[in-house]
């Protein structure tokens, strides 16, 4: 009976024991921070991608605060990718969407609308060849078709707020213009906005002499995009690769925000390394 009793109150210590230290862990557990991922991309003086920069080389505020960056990584999320073509019916840009799908194949999903002059979808989100294959037939010539600089705005409203929907991990629009927006367009803050809340870069290949506006203009800054020119149809594809390589050699960036801080749309990267210019959102949703 006293073994007994000895090992029931052994027991009852250890037990108690263990309570009141699990108790202590607890309550002194430390607050967590938040985790914030952004995607960005880095060039040199000659526009060409650099591929190895390091946390190190990078530092970030956050509505104008000094933000602890945890790790920058190539970035290797599959990409959701909106394609908006504005060719005027022309099909002048066929063959270098084209050439663009075929290079960034396998890395994402791509989803195709045309401007005629409102935005037609010819593919919902796929990666599949045959669907592309089918929806690059169809940016063939269609006859001449009179811009609405209002449309092209719609669209990027329009792809924005799609991929909220997929809720895309790592999304971007491109836009390929020949006639551009309407400058003065009411529409321009609802668009700006529906892409700061979608998180998705917004990168433009235009031709020269058109008229980017706010949103084809303002948004590639704001969104952490590209903006290439070509003159003529015959600089197009080498413009669109320009694009292609900002898509795939994006780095994904981790930082910390302090327990209890609020999230912030400014957004502001930089780089160390000279002669290194860094394409990152100014603007983040604020969730």
């Amino acid at each position: 009976m006293k073994r007994r009793l000895a090992w029931s109150t052994v027991f009852l210590v250890l037990g108690l024991a263990l309570t009141g230290l699990d108790a202590t862990t607890r309550t002194a557990a430390p607050a967590e921070d938040t985790l914030r991922v952004v995607y960005f991309s880095a060039v040199d003086s000659k526009g060409e991608q650099v591929t190895d920069l390091t946390a190190a080389d990078v530092t970030v505020k956050e509505g104008g605060k000094d933000r602890v960056v945890t790790s920058v990584r190539p970035a290797t999320a599959p990409m959701h990718v909106s394609l908006l073509v504005d060719d005027a019916g022309t099909g002048g840009f066929q063959p270098s969407v084209a050439q663009f799908l075929r290079t960034i194949l396998g890395r994402g999903r791509i989803a195709i609308r045309v401007l005629s002059p409102q935005p037609l979808r010819v593919t919902d989100f796929t990666e599949d060849v045959v669907d592309l294959r089918a929806a690059i037939g169809r940016m063939g010539p269609r006859g001449r078709i009179q811009p609405d600089g209002d449309q092209i705005i719609a669209g990027v409203s329009e792809a924005a707020k799609e991929l909220v929907i997929y809720k895309a991990v790592r999304p971007s629009i491109v836009v390929l213009s020949a006639s551009g927006e309407t400058v003065s367009s009411d529409l321009a803050d609802e668009a700006l906005n529906a892409l700061k809340n979608s998180g998705a870069s917004l990168s433009v290949l235009y031709i020269s002499g058109v008229d980017l506006g706010r949103v084809l203009g303002d948004g590639p800054r704001q969104s952490g995009g590209m903006i290439q020119m070509a003159n003529g149809t015959v600089g197009v594809p080498a413009a669109l690769t320009k694009i292609a390589d900002h898509l795939l050699n994006q780095y994904a960036m981790s930082y910390t925000i302090p327990d209890g801080v609020k999230l912030n749309e400014r957004l502001s990267v930089s780089t160390s390394r000279k002669g290194v210019k860094i394409l990152a959102p100014s603007r983040l949703p604020d969730r």
